[in-house]
C-alpha cells in the first residue's frame, strides 16, 4: 500500500489492480476486429480532487506482430458520461480509437461499471487514510 500513498501524494491515477489485486475482474478485456486489448482503468485518488475520470490504457496483446513491445494507447473517461479523451496515442490512429470505444462502451454498461469502480477506490483510499 506504500507504493499507492506514495503515487496519491504525487498526484499520479492508480490502478484498480494495484488496489484490488486479488480481483478476478482487475483488467478489463476486449475483442475488437480481430485484436485483443488488456484495459487497465486507473483513478486519481486525491481526496482534494474534484475530477471524475478514470485513465484507461488499451494494450493490445494479440496479435502482437512480432514487437518487442505491444501497442497500447490511453484514454481519459469523463465519469459523468460526457465522452473521453485522447491522452497518448500510440501507433493507433484517432479514428481507429473512436471504433475501438465506442465498441467497448456499446451497451453503457463500461461506464456504470467504471463510476463503481471509482466509487470503491475513493473508499478505499479514505479508509487507508484514516
Amino acid at each position: 500500500m506504500h507504493a499507492v500513498l506514495r503515487k496519491i501524494a504525487k498526484g499520479y491515477t492508480v490502478c484498480y489492480s494495484e488496489v484490488f489485486p486479488d480481483q478476478d475482474n482487475d483488467y478489463f478485456h476486449l475483442a475488437y476486429m480481430g485484436k485483443l486489448f488488456l484495459i487497465a482503468d486507473s483513478y486519481c485518488l486525491n481526496p482534494d480532487c474534484t475530477c471524475q475520470e478514470a485513465a484507461l490504457n488499451f494494450v493490445q496483446v494479440y496479435p502482437r506482430e512480432d514487437k518487442k513491445n505491444a501497442d497500447s494507447f490511453m484514454v481519459r473517461f469523463k465519469l459523468n458520461g460526457r465522452g473521453y479523451k485522447i491522452h497518448e496515442q500510440g501507433h493507433f490512429h484517432r479514428r481507429e480509437i473512436k471504433s475501438i470505444m465506442m465498441h467497448f462502451n456499446a451497451d453503457k454498461k463500461v461506464g456504470k461499471l467504471l463510476n463503481e469502480r471509482f466509487k470503491e477506490m475513493r473508499e478505499k483510499t479514505s479508509e487507508i487514510l484514516s
